[in-house]
């Protein structure tokens, strides 16, 4: 499981529909390889369905939760815990492209 606080990101996610938390976290704190994975994710002691993206370069964590409908939470822990990786981070050519895979990794 990894942890940390929200804080504000580009806000690229909410412009292909799939809104995500950005994790201040350091690459030791993170045990986990880049990729794409299926994760439960804690909020406020609620857990959440979710996908959590590990970025190498460069480096981030984003965390979307499928089933939220509430409002900002930055400044607030999330908690992260992966259950299975779904795929590689890939590059493309297009943001079509991309919105496809993101669709098909949620």
């Amino acid at each position: 499981m990894i942890a940390g606080p929200v804080v504000r990101g580009d806000g690229i996610g909410k412009t292909y529909g799939c809104p995500t938390a950005n994790l201040a976290l350091r690459r030791t704190q993170v045990p986990f390889h880049s990729g794409v994975y299926a994760a439960h994710a804690t909020l406020n002691r609620e857990v959440y369905k979710a996908a959590l993206v590990i970025q190498e370069k460069p480096w981030k964590i984003e965390v979307h939760l499928l089933d939220y409908e509430g409002s900002d939470f930055y400044g607030q822990q999330l908690s992260v815990d992966p259950v299975q990786k779904i795929s590689e981070i890939e590059k493309y050519d297009s943001e079509e492209e991309l919105k496809v895979k993101i669709k098909a990794d949620l």
